[in-house]
């Protein structure tokens, strides 16, 4: 259902450091990639907001991930393949040229008259390669189809899609998000000699009769620390008190030796009833606990470093955050952030040392800055709270905080708007006011703390964005705001720890009209 709040807004939350399209609609990010020194970001971009018409690639290149240009919708419908929209993929950079793989959306004429509910019937998902040799203009007249329909097992649907390609082990692979015919999510892997030619190679779903989730959309492979992750986003998980407490969710799969050695196993490949049941759903990482985090697309730049983007975003949300319809742009990209592993085996998350570069003057922490005063609110199960030793900063609408060696609980608050709270037992982080939008409490367990506590915690909020991350990245909350007043910024902590804070500058754009 669609919920609206007639707000009247002197502003339209334009972000200062993340990527937002000058007008459309962004979504999931896809091929990115650091080519000839020159790092591309693209993205899923319709061009004009509310959605007139195409669905394809955004593109965006940076030297220095501090710089932006803004090239426009790079890959977009043109032809019989794609016509209905060029959905996500992945790049690899292969022979000094740039190859984009994505699915093509093609929905066959007649709707439910002829007997296409376009779930099970009437899509057909193309898998597509389009190639540049400067990474800047694309061959479109060369789409070149390399897998369809008949090259995906009898038990899936019409929903295949999000191409992830890699080379490993003498050849190049293809992982592909899908759903079953009785709405079971899981991967397929196909392999290629070429890169042109593929056959199936395995498959990957859940343990067990219950589903994880009617569909697994963009996934992914990652290599870190000598281990190997799954990555993908699951559709239709039922929430949990601390887990899936989104609409959608994303994390990944620990898994033991290599992705291709497990999905390999697959005895029966084409010729089987149910996609490979390999994976334990309890072992399922989430990868943000915020209430806008989906689509995460690691790579590796030149320097090594595996570094990944998400959507600041949730797949399917109805309410498009409250914001009148009237705007001529829609969502965000996180910041980047590099990839490690702690000693516990888990992914952390860290704003990439080049965001260091935004930070202008350092602000301090005064007692006569704290906002607010002990008392009451409704929206925590924690509902009273007291600012006794409470301590503030104030900053020109966006900035960054960091508190270190946190003893106890407490809570950090954002205005009087968004709160993040320490209990004995887990965090919360919890919306007071109708920059929520609706939404209201997302809860952190410390069992997925290794240290069984928050430690620290490093913050950075720009215009309309929040990123949390908590213990050095181990756990990261990621979540869109809409406060009425975006000129000013105030934080106030009653959290025992050392504080510190940051004055920031937005991006540079190039070519924004």
């Amino acid at each position: 259902m669609a919920m609206l709040v007639k707000l009247d807004q002197a502003h339209n939350w334009r972000l200062r450091y993340h990527l937002q399209v000058p007008h459309g609609a962004l979504t999931d990010p896809n091929g990115l990639c650091q080519f000839k020194g020159i790092y591309h970001v693209f993205h899923q971009y319709e061009p004009r907001w509310p959605r007139e018409r195409g669905h394809g690639w955004g593109h965006w290149s940076s030297r220095d991930l501090i710089t932006w240009h803004w090239h426009g919708g790079a890959i977009m419908p043109s032809c019989q393949l794609d016509e209905h929209g060029s959905y996500s993929g992945s790049s690899v950079v292969r022979d000094g040229r740039m190859w984009c793989y994505y699915t093509g959306n093609v929905l066959m004429p007649g709707g439910r008259e002829a007997g296409y509910d376009y779930d099970l019937a009437g899509r057909k998902a193309n898998e597509i390669l389009v190639t540049s040799d400067d990474g800047i203009h694309f061959d479109t007249g060369a789409k070149r189809l390399v897998l369809g329909n008949e090259g995906y097992p009898t038990y899936c649907s019409n929903h295949v899609r999000d191409p992830k390609v890699w080379w490993q082990d003498g050849a190049w692979h293809m992982l592909l998000g899908a759903r079953t015919l009785e709405g079971r999510g899981c991967v397929l892997l196909h392999r290629s000699d070429d890169g042109l030619v593929w056959e199936l190679e395995g498959s990957a779903t859940t343990i067990g009769d219950t589903p994880f989730g009617y569909m697994w959309e963009c996934p992914n492979m990652v290599q870190l620390g000598g281990r190997e992750f799954l990555l993908v986003c699951p559709q239709g998980i039922p929430k949990r008190q601390y887990r899936f407490q989104c609409i959608h969710n994303a994390g990944y799969f620990p898994i033991e030796g290599t992705v291709i050695d497990l999905m390999s196993q697959d005895p029966d490949l084409m010729d089987a009833k149910q996609p490979y049941p390999c994976l334990d759903g309890d072992a399922f990482v989430e990868l943000d606990f915020g209430f806008d985090f989906y689509a995460g697309q690691p790579f590796v730049d030149e320097q090594g470093r595996t570094i990944l983007i998400g959507w600041a975003g949730v797949a399917d949300m109805e309410f498009e955050y409250d914001v009148p319809t009237t705007r001529e742009w829609a969502h965000t990209l996180t910041m980047p952030r590099e990839l490690s592993l702690n000693v516990a085996g888990n992914i952390c998350q860290w704003p990439v040392a080049e965001m260091e570069q935004l930070r202008t003057e350092e602000v301090g922490f005064k007692a006569e800055l704290a906002h607010g005063s002990t008392g009451f609110m409704g929206s925590s199960t924690y509902d009273t709270f007291s600012m006794e030793g409470a301590i503030g900063a104030r900053f020109d609408g966006i900035g960054e905080f960091v508190i270190q060696n946190i003893e106890g609980t407490g809570h950090v608050m954002l205005n009087g708007d968004l709160e993040f709270v320490i209990n004995d037992n887990d965090a919360e982080l919890v919306f007071h006011s109708h920059a929520g939008r609706y939404r209201s409490v997302r809860r952190l367990p410390f069992s997925r703390l290794s240290a069984g506590r928050v430690e620290s915690l490093r913050v950075m909020v720009d215009t309309s964005v929040v990123e949390i991350f908590v213990n050095g990245g181990e756990v990261t909350m990621t979540t869109r705001w809409f406060p009425l007043d975006i000129k000013s910024l105030a934080v106030t902590s009653t959290l025992k720890g050392e504080h510190r804070a940051w004055a920031l500058r937005g991006f540079t754009f190039e070519n924004i009209a």
